[in-house]
């Protein structure tokens, strides 16, 4: 669900603006909106190349979808990557599906990237490329669709109807 914006009109009073319950519907949708999503950071070291170092941890039973940026660097070296993580628990909250994209490298390459769910946490972890410290700064947004259950369902534009999935078909839409 995006941000629902309340339609003021161009006046005071000029019967163009949204009505009162439907504004105070929006703003309450919003509210919900913002409770069902944290943006935090963190920061982890991992001191060798173990494989597997886990730099984030999530309950997974608040977690539907995240989006996490990490920075990865060495103090004693100019070495450093950035990298987006695009992540999706499964719908049935035993494994995460994800996809490393926009990485971007100064000098050595330090790690590589893997997720997975134990104990109930979605794992971010870091497969060390160097016998070396390196840290990690970690911010992250993750979405949880609360009484929806896992996934959040779609609604087809002009229709109250859910849009949805049958014999593991994928749905697809054009403009």
């Amino acid at each position: 669900m995006a941000i629902q914006l309340v339609n003021i009109g161009a006046l005071p009073n000029d019967g163009e603006g949204d009505p009162l319950r439907v504004a105070f519907g929006k703003i309450n949708n919003n509210f919900v909106l913002m409770q069902q999503t944290d943006t935090q950071i963190t920061s982890a070291v991992t001191p060798d190349d173990a494989p597997l170092q886990a730099v984030l941890t999530y309950p997974v039973d608040e977690f539907t979808q995240a989006l996490i940026q990490i920075h990865s660097y060495r103090e004693d070296t100019n070495d450093s990557q950035n990298a987006l993580v695009g992540a999706s628990i499964n719908n049935d909250g035993l494994d995460v599906t994800f996809t490393t994209y926009g990485i971007t490298n100064n000098g050595d390459w330090l790690v590589t990237y893997d997720m997975d769910v134990v104990d109930g946490e979605v794992r971010l972890l870091v497969n060390p490329l160097v016998d070396a410290a390196i840290n990690h700064f970690v911010a992250y947004q993750v979405t949880f669709a609360g009484d929806l259950g896992l996934g959040v369902p779609m609604i087809s534009e002009g229709s109250a109807e859910l849009i949805t999935e049958t014999n593991n078909l994928g749905i697809t839409t054009e403009n």
